[in-house]
């Protein structure tokens, strides 16, 4: 029996194509593959019974998405880092292994970040107000912007992208500073970034990047209190997810210039409302939870998916397993033994 490969629909543009430009498909064998007619929110048994593996973007996996371990696929390999929406748990009942694209998303979101710093540092919305009004004798109105160059930079989480970006940086001479309770002091001396407390890193940060995870213990990591606690002229950029910003307080802390600007790709409910406050601050670069899509993203992340596809096709273990503890499993090791045997 062929390993069967289904992409959910909104990997498609509908017109035959990809919705994430020139991908390299070419990796998953040309007959064993084929876009599903029809994915909910969440996967379901209906969506999935049919496939060894699954590759995704956005649907999620609750209790009761696969009920039946050995109709359930071997792999979900998700486009993307986060996996907030998906219940490690049932996947682990299921026997299904579940990963992440990192080594594709890097670039991209690292890219993605710099954008919304030197944006926000640069007051892009405010200027382009008085473009857009045709009002250019009043530009100073705006306020100067602020330089990146010998600045403080901060990021909540240091992994593969929070590394990028410093990287990235470098020609600005920046202080490098990084709070995450996973790391060590030796994990950030090749980069000179200094492992600090949190509440250590808002007070001397010029620039906070949330690059975190949503997880229960980081919802709502920054909230008005920890804002008080970041420089008046200090600006906040999250890229990460919505929820580990308590967006109420940051509000509060706009309006009332506790800080002095934020750049938000992401929102603690997306589709971000129309009437939020957030929309049309002068003091806020604002993005659809899109910025860092670009070519590259697209084609790294794809090539990532399918690459951990094949390995697990051919009974290897990819790199970028999240829920590990699954590969111990009889229901992972009785579908990864039928799949190799041709009997799945």
């Amino acid at each position: 029996m062929s390993f069967r490969i289904g992409l959910t629909p909104d990997l498609s543009d509908g017109k035959g194509g990809f919705a994430w430009g020139e991908i390299p498909i070419e990796i998953l064998p040309s007959d064993s593959w084929n876009f599903l007619p029809q994915v909910g929110p969440n996967f379901s048994p209906k969506d999935v019974n049919e496939y060894e593996a699954i590759c995704f973007a956005a649907p999620g996996v609750i209790p009761g998405s696969f009920p039946e371990p050995e109709n359930s696929p071997l792999i979900l390999a998700r486009l993307g880092v986060g996996y907030d929406n998906i219940d490690l748990a049932e996947l682990n009942r299921a026997g299904v292994a579940l990963t992440i694209t990192p080594d594709g998303s890097k670039q991209p979101v690292a890219t993605a970040a710099l954008t919304l710093i030197l944006s926000t540092m640069h007051k892009i919305n405010a200027k382009n107000k008085l473009l857009v009004s045709g009002n250019w004798k009043e530009r100073l109105s705006a306020g100067l912007g602020s330089s990146l160059n010998g600045k403080t930079v901060g990021v909540i989480g240091y992994g593969n992208i929070a590394s990028e970006l410093f990287r990235l940086i470098q020609p600005f001479n920046c202080k490098h500073l990084a709070y995450d309770p996973w790391k060590t002091p030796e994990d950030g001396k090749s980069q000179n970034v200094h492992l600090v407390s949190l509440s250590e890193l808002l007070i001397n940060s010029d620039v906070v990047v949330v690059m975190a995870i949503l997880t229960p213990e980081t919802k709502h990591l920054i909230d008005l209190a920890k804002l008080t606690l970041m420089k008046p002229n200090s600006f906040l950029i999250n890229i990460s997810r919505g929820p580990i910003v308590k967006e109420s307080d940051l509000v509060i802390a706009l309006q009332e210039k506790i800080i002095a600007g934020a750049g938000l790709d992401v929102f603690e409910v997306e589709p971000l409302s129309v009437e939020s406050e957030l929309v049309g601050m002068d003091n806020v670069v604002a993005t659809p939870h899109n910025l860092a899509w670009t070519d590259l993203l697209g084609y790294g992340m794809s090539k990532s998916a399918f690459e951990s596809i094949m390995k697990i096709s051919r009974g290897e273990i990819p790199h970028f397993v999240v829920n590990k503890e699954v590969l111990e499993t009889p229901q992972f090791k009785d579908k990864m033994t039928k799949v190799l045997n041709g009997t799945k």
